[in-house]
Order: structure tokens, then sequence, then C-alpha cells
């Protein structure tokens, strides 16, 4: 077992935060309020993008990627902050609304690793990537997401 403890990036960190701001200024409209949604079908897999809340230099998101029911995971929920004075955009908090935090000792006792939100945050840009190249917005903004 390595016992260096982890260091955080924070270059990767801010490029994988920059790339994820970009990519969602791309899907997103420029007018979206709280509580709007948007549905993008991507294969067999949904994704849905709610505003929680909007500020004048923030906005708090949650993405909700639905797969096809017979899959082996069928749902996964991040929570995104978006700082728009600093074109950045991260994940803060995942499945349940629990912060993450920059780096975890290992093994804990959520058995989360060193670098998960590292690794979360390059596993939104996956998606917002895959959204841009193959999805396609369902509809305009809905007010419900009790579709999803």
């Amino acid at each position: 077992m390595n016992s260096a403890p982890y260091k955080v990036d924070l270059s990767a960190h801010l490029a994988d935060c920059e790339m994820n701001y970009l990519r969602l200024q791309k899907i997103l409209p420029n007018s979206l309020e709280d509580g709007q949604c948007l549905r993008f079908q991507m294969g067999t897999s949904q994704l849905g993008i709610t505003v929680i809340e909007q500020a004048p230099y923030t906005a708090m998101l949650e993405l909700r990627l639905n797969r096809a029911s017979g899959a082996s995971w069928t749902r996964a929920e991040l929570q995104v902050r978006m700082y728009h004075d600093a074109a950045l955009a991260e994940v803060v908090a995942s499945k349940g609304g629990r912060p993450l935090r920059p780096r975890y000792h290992y093994p804990n006792s959520a058995m989360y690793q060193r670098d998960e939100k590292a690794q979360r945050n390059r596993f939104l840009g996956e998606w917002l990537s895959y959204c841009l190249r193959c999805g396609h917005a369902l509809d305009t903004p809905i007010t419900s997401v009790d579709s999803l």
C-alpha cells in the first residue's frame, strides 16, 4: 500500500473545472431560472439538468443520468456549482447532497478513493462531452422534474 499522502493537483483540478464550465455553457440556454430542467437523450440514457439555484455570480445545478432499466446501475446524480465570475464548474456533492472533500484518507468508512472529488469532476466532463457529441435536447426547458 502506498503510504505517501495524496496531494491535490490544483492545476489539473482547475483545468477540469474550466472545461466543465465551457461544456455547460454550450449546453445550457442563457435564460434558465430556478427549478427549470433540460433533458437530453443519449442513446438509451437520459441526462436531466435542473437549476436548483441561480444567483448573479453562481448557479447550482443537479445532473441526473438515468439509464435503461436493464442496466446494472440505473441512476447517477451530481450537484454542480457554476462560478460565473471565475468561469468554473465544480462537482460539490453527489447522490444525497453530501459535500465532497478535496481528498480523503484511505481506507475510510464511506470507502471513498483518496482523489474522489477529482474523479467526480472528470466523470462530469465525460458526461458533458458525450452529451455534446451524441445527445439531443428532448424539449425546451420544463419546470417539473417529475418525469425524470
